[in-house]
């Protein structure tokens, strides 16, 4: 059976950051911010959208509500909206990687997949110490099939940053695809000594554990 990927992992970044990004003098827009992380966690996107929209009436120009509007959309499945707000961004900020990444993430969802490697690459060219530009690759070329191609983006994603928990995730996924048990039990042992709360990991875990008895 073939293991699958997470690649929720720059939504949740880009919310990271917005709890310290330079907008957060203004204590009405953080407090916005840390209701629609609420309405996120809730499994409310929509609403989420909303009050990110409400930020953006205070402050026209505040590109983390339009990446975090983008990435919403995205998960929402709407990629035309996420790719025209992460342009949005990207027109104020033409140095902000984080859009570069959500226009990657829309892409495949429109068949545009070497428009996408495109956009994940200006991501790395502007700051090559994020690690969600070559995690992003790793997620594409994984979903076309290629194990072996996002093994290497995954291992540079945890070179980048040690503690980059999706990317053992996605590394152990792709080495039990390619029949690498032992390498994934190492990613995902790695990762549950990160965080030991992961529940997915414990799962794969036990999967391939079960995979590498019936070898």
């Amino acid at each position: 059976n073939r293991m699958t990927e997470t690649s929720d992992s720059f939504e949740s970044s880009a919310r990271q950051k917005q709890t310290s990004c330079a907008f957060m003098h203004d204590a009405a827009i953080a407090k916005l911010f840390k209701e629609g992380i609420a309405r996120e966690d809730a499994g409310d996107l929509e609403g989420a959208i909303e009050i990110d929209q409400k930020i953006l009436q205070l402050d026209p120009r505040n590109i983390y509500a339009m990446t975090a509007i983008a990435g919403l959309f995205g998960k929402l499945g709407e990629f035309e909206q996420e790719m025209a707000w992460a342009q949005k961004a990207i027109a104020i900020d033409p140095q902000f990687e984080l859009a570069y990444i959500n226009s990657g993430n829309a892409l495949p969802g429109l068949k545009k997949f070497n428009e996408a490697a495109e956009a994940y690459k200006n991501a790395i060219r502007i700051n090559p110490q994020n690690p969600l530009g070559v995690y992003s690759l790793g997620v594409l070329v994984g979903d076309q099939g290629n194990f072996k191609k996002a093994l290497e983006f995954y291992r540079q994603s945890i070179q980048i940053d040690p503690k980059f928990e999706n990317g053992y995730f996605n590394l152990a996924a792709m080495h039990a695809n390619l029949k690498q048990f032992d390498e994934a039990i190492a990613a995902l042992k790695k990762l549950l000594e990160l965080n030991p709360q992961v529940e997915d990991a414990k799962a794969m875990l036990r999967q391939i554990e079960k995979e590498r008895t019936r070898k």
